[in-house]
């Protein structure tokens, strides 16, 4: 929602192999390519919306902690942010992690490699 409205272009990447070519290609026709379901996403907003990120971080810093203590393991951080407009809440993988398509791609093939296994025997 945030991207669109900024004006960045959006792919959305649906099939399974967009995922590992992704992670090789940065970089297409000069323009750099970003996961936005990963956190650490910078919208280079202007410093008035720095301002009020931060004033709005603050104000709900309570509620974060509350939803956090809600949620416990299921997840590691609860932050505002802008990525998003009308939702009122998003999930993301850290910056470094799998993101969730990743994740589900990686179990299939787990899962085929035990099943493949299991025929053998």
């Amino acid at each position: 929602e945030g991207l669109k409205k900024k004006g960045y272009e959006v792919l959305y990447m649906i099939d399974p192999i967009d995922e590992y070519v992704i992670q090789q290609l940065k970089e297409y026709d000069g323009k750099k390519l970003k996961n936005c379901t990963k956190e650490g996403l910078d919208l280079e907003d202007s410093e008035e919306a720095k301002k009020k990120l931060e004033e709005q971080k603050a104000s709900y810093a309570n509620l974060c902690t509350l939803i956090k203590e809600v949620l416990g393991d299921k997840v590691e951080k609860v932050v505002v942010g802008t990525r998003i407009e009308e939702s009122p809440c998003v999930l993301v993988t850290g910056e470094y992690g799998w993101s969730a398509n990743m994740e589900r791609i990686m179990k299939a093939q787990a899962l085929r490699f035990f099943y493949f296994i299991f025929l053998c025997f």
